[in-house]
């Protein structure tokens, strides 16, 4: 291996181009979310990356994304990435990767964080890695992704699916209701259906900055799906597309319109839409195992992928599981405008 050192960078473009090239890179890897985290929240961003010198050229060979990531609570921590599943490591090499983790463990030596959090779609290869002394690790390993791989052409999608959810999905065009998909011009409507819909699950919001802030910055990959009862915004969904799969990071529902199969259509018109894009998967995010959303995902055949939430931690701070949480007990009591007033200023504190 030539000469390879570690350093922080903000060259986006460089950076990006290898996000791009990296067969294991996802979307939450591309550099402008540091922009979008540290402009809304203040998490501040440190983006390490290995470049690789040969004769009088320089190039990137591994990049490694994570926050300092301050809670209300606890201790500030190290996470790749807060919000999103899939901040791993990216090496061209083992021994690259080795060094970029070791860099981010070696964060923790003045003792001023709590841990370092690793999230990722494959196993870790660090965990059996020499550590320092009384540096511990563990995984929790309750949440998967779901990918529902798409065919050729929408109607060959329609015709993979259950005779029950193509009724359901029939009963919804049935019932009035009108899907479409847009750029930033849905943020409105989108924000009032997700505020509702997180108000009314006990959870603090997202800030609508945080939605308009990624419309900014990844403005040709970002779209919503509407779902409009009389004119009203009943479902939302929100899209990003990467590489070759359109993901939905975000979608909710208006509880009092669910039986007219709102939920149905917006997951169909975000599947019809991802055909359509010529796309070849249709992520349809992660969920808890048994959960309400889990199996709500699962009558669409989705494919489940195991996601692993990785910590290093001095014995110390060893993790309380339920120290971290998005459900407030009474948050659905409050009144919508105090709901979205405050829930930001938690939500943006909360790493989930």
């Amino acid at each position: 291996m030539n000469h390879v050192v570690i350093k922080t960078i903000s060259d986006s473009e460089a950076w990006d181009q290898y996000v791009q090239n990296d067969p294991g890179s996802d979307f939450c890897h591309l550099f402008h979310w540091s922009t979008v985290i540290e402009n809304v929240y203040h998490h501040r961003p440190i983006y390490l990356a290995a470049i690789e010198s040969i004769g009088n050229k320089q190039s990137l060979c591994g990049i490694f994304p994570m926050f300092l990531f301050k809670s209300l609570t606890r201790k500030p921590k190290y996470v790749a990435i807060p919000f999103f599943d899939n901040g791993k490591i990216l090496g061209q090499t083992r021994e690259i990767e080795s060094m970029l983790f070791h860099k981010g463990v070696g964060l923790l030596k003045d003792k001023q964080c709590s841990s370092l959090e690793i999230r990722q779609n494959t196993p870790s290869v660090f965990t059996d890695y020499q550590l320092p002394e009384k540096l511990c690790s563990e995984v929790a390993t309750h949440k998967v992704g779901m990918k529902l791989m798409l065919g050729s052409t929408q109607q060959e999608m329609m015709q993979q699916f259950k005779s029950k959810l193509r009724s359901q999905i029939n009963k919804g065009l049935k019932n009035g209701l009108e899907a479409r998909v847009g750029k930033e011009e849905f943020i409105a409507p989108f924000y009032e259906v997700f505020s509702r819909n997180m108000r009314d699950l006990g959870s603090p919001v997202h800030s609508r900055k945080f939605f308009e802030s990624i419309f900014f910055h990844f403005k040709d990959h970002a779209f919503i799906c509407i779902v409009n009862c009389k004119s009203r915004p009943v479902a939302a969904g929100f899209m990003f597309r990467f590489k070759n799969e359109i993901k939905n990071p975000w979608s909710s529902s208006i509880k009092e319109f669910r039986h007219l199969n709102s939920n149905m259509l917006l997951y169909w018109e975000m599947i019809r839409f991802a055909c359509d894009s010529g796309q070849s998967c249709f992520d349809m995010g992660r969920s808890s195992r048994g959960a309400t959303t889990y199996r709500f995902k699962k009558q669409w055949g989705p494919e489940e992928r195991q996601l692993y939430w990785y910590r290093w931690f001095f014995d110390s701070e060893r993790f309380n599981e339920k120290a971290e949480t998005l459900n407030f007990r009474y948050w659905n009591k409050l009144p919508l405008k105090a709901a979205n007033l405050f829930g930001p200023m938690i939500r943006g504190n909360i790493s989930l």
